[in-house]
């Protein structure tokens, strides 16, 4: 049975999607002036916390 979406469900707002995408260029945004002075970006910064 195919679940029916009405008009309201398919706004950006109502998306997940867009949430973690907007939440994501917030925390780039955040850590961008902190990274700068030791010359990284932000997913270069998410390597190196990895390895």
């Amino acid at each position: 049975m195919a679940s029916q979406e009405t008009g309201s469900d398919l706004e950006l707002d109502n998306q997940l999607c867009f949430t973690l995408y907007t939440t994501s260029l917030l925390m780039t945004k955040f850590y961008k002036p902190l990274l700068k002075g030791l010359g990284l970006t932000y997913p270069q910064y998410l390597v190196l916390l990895t390895l």
